[in-house]
């Protein structure tokens, strides 16, 4: 009994004692094709920097600043840097570094296409991980191989959003985020926890925001709520209006605005509140997750198949968890 008490505790020891991954992950606060935000973990106090250029002699140097917050008994640092002043369409190294000490390895990352490039472009569409991290490992590994340009996440990265899930799910991401710029929207497995808002970086209040990459405008929702939905009318009609003139303009969020999915409602406050507005205001496109399958609607205008209407999206999960339509 004593050996095996002691085996227990070495296990633990040594659990605890594993370095936490580092998280190095790329996403867009403003311009895509002028600015790039780096974030990474640091052990807690440690001070961090950002060293960029146009090869690995790093001509540039930034200071970066810090995003902390407490789960359970441990104190999460997140370092966050933004780049400005970048070149479209193009690539720069960059290395991160803390006090503790810590350096990271060299690493790339591209710039986006000017608005209203009509260069084609690239990118990878995933969701709903929530606990088949096994199965994401391996859809990061493919991505990375279809060489995107960025990736769009649709939301539920965990089950529970807790810290620990958080550290395996970056640990799926190894070797790809560091490269390729993830722009996301919240899932309900997500909660209102610092876990989510603290280690993202997107653009204006984080839950509903737009970004242009070349000649494509994208639209990223919180769609949880009918009360949230019909807060995020205004901003829509405002964003869509002043944005008519791209070729293409895709809307997202995580829950659905048509299914067949057998375990889920349907979601007639996304209908009341956003989709004459999607509908008159050009919306090619709306990608969404939640649902667990993959669903791919005729395009769709006033509640009828009609040819200058959206088609509607449901991406498959990235986990292993599949829901029957």
């Amino acid at each position: 009994t004593t050996i095996v008490i002691l085996t227990l505790l070495l296990q633990l020891t040594f659990a605890f004692a594993q370095d936490f991954p580092r998280g190095v992950h790329l996403s867009w606060q403003n311009n895509p094709a002028t600015t790039m935000t780096v974030m990474w973990r640091s052990e807690q106090g440690a001070e961090g920097t950002l060293e960029y250029g146009r090869d690995s002699e790093y001509t540039h140097s930034i200071e970066s600043e810090i995003n902390n917050y407490k789960f359970g008994r441990t104190e999460v640092y997140w370092h966050i840097a933004e780049i400005t002043g970048l070149e479209p369409n193009t690539t720069y190294h960059y290395k991160v570094s803390t006090s503790e000490p810590w350096e990271s390895e060299d690493h790339t990352f591209k710039t986006a296409l000017s608005k209203w490039d009509d260069t084609p472009f690239k990118f990878a569409v995933l969701c709903d991980a929530q606990g088949g991290y096994d199965n994401q490992a391996e859809i990061f590994k493919m991505v990375k191989e279809e060489n995107v340009d960025f990736i769009l996440y649709l939301g539920d990265f965990t089950d529970t959003g807790n810290q620990q899930e958080w550290d395996i799910w970056f640990g799926t991401a190894e070797g790809v985020l560091e490269d390729i710029p993830l722009m996301g929207v919240h899932g309900n497995h997500e909660g209102d926890r610092k876990t989510y808002w603290e280690q993202f970086a997107f653009p204006g209040n984080e839950r509903w925001y737009s970004i242009d990459y070349g000649n494509t405008h994208f639209v990223f929702l919180h769609t949880h709520t009918q009360e949230q939905a019909a807060e995020q009318r205004p901003w829509i009609l405002k964003d869509l209006r002043e944005n008519s003139n791209n070729t293409w303009t895709i809307a997202m969020g995580h829950k659905p605005i048509y299914s067949s999915v057998k375990e889920k409602p349907d979601y007639q406050f996304l209908i009341d509140f956003w989709v004459d507005i999607f509908e008159r205001h050009g919306v090619d496109l709306y990608f969404a997750g939640h649902n667990h399958c993959y669903e791919r609607t005729w395009p769709i205008k006033d509640g009828s198949i009609d040819e200058e209407g959206i088609v509607h999206i449901t991406h498959g999960p990235a986990g292993d968890k599949f829901y029957s339509v």
